[in-house]
């Protein structure tokens, strides 16, 4: 008879745990249903109409810039040039390029002797590319690109 009892016990147990389950099944399927999203919503919102701010007038400006020396800037663009190959350790491109760079400062340099201005800046520049290639060919390539950076800004101030 005590055993009778256990078994009755069970069949309850596993009777309320199957309803447990059909409950738990049923909240969870009306969950679902009931957490859909909502379909979006596209609102359009009007604005009173605004009078735009009248343009205001455009600044006409010409500057006095001086005139442009295509031979120094190319000299100019070329140290640039060695400058970078000096950082990559390239030093047989930095001659090459410090002597284009020459040969633009002695282009330069002649046409403004022709044209009868003073020529001292653009023998000065030449004198320092001169020294800056003896800096290469030694090894010196930190104290090289020093003199390259300078002689470039040199160059920038100089006036045409």
């Amino acid at each position: 008879m005590g055993q009778a009892v256990q078994g009755v016990g069970r069949g309850v147990r596993r009777g309320a745990l199957a309803w447990a389950l059909v409950a738990a099944c049923a909240l969870l399927a009306a969950g679902l249903v009931y957490v859909r999203r909502p379909a979006q919503v596209v609102e359009t919102v009007t604005t009173p109409a605004r009078t735009p701010a009248p343009a205001p007038a455009p600044v006409y400006f010409s500057p006095q810039l001086p005139a442009r020396d295509a031979d120094v800037e190319l000299a100019g663009d070329r140290i640039a040039e060695a400058e970078v190959y000096l950082k990559k350790r390239q030093s047989a491109a930095a001659l090459n390029a410090l002597t284009h760079a020459r040969r633009a400062a002695a282009r330069a340099l002649e046409a403004r002797q022709r044209k009868g201005a003073r020529p001292d800046a653009l023998a000065s520049a030449l004198r320092e590319l001169d020294a800056a290639q003896r800096s290469i060919e030694r090894g010196a390539y930190e104290d090289a690109h020093r003199q390259l950076v300078a002689l470039d800004k040199n160059l920038d101030r100089l006036d045409y």
